[in-house]
């Protein structure tokens, strides 16, 4: 039987902090705010469940460059 999951990929909150720190290791806290408030990053969820993240940076201040896809 194949059950129909709800997918859904939203900008990284204050409240992922716990789970972004789970598989992110290579960004301080400082950079982690930063995240959150220019919305450079994601957080994946299935069924109201986080699953992965994606975090990214712009070169040259407008091309954006993929830092790390990580998921469970």
């Amino acid at each position: 039987m194949i059950k129909n999951l709800k997918t859904e990929i939203s900008y990284v909150a204050q409240k992922d902090k716990d789970f972004w720190f789970l598989l992110d290791k290579h960004i301080s806290f400082a950079e982690y705010n930063k995240k959150v408030r220019d919305r450079q990053g994601y957080i994946l969820s299935v069924d109201g469940k986080n699953i992965g993240l994606l975090r990214y940076n712009l070169f040259w201040d407008n091309t954006p460059f993929c830092n790390i896809i990580k998921s469970f």
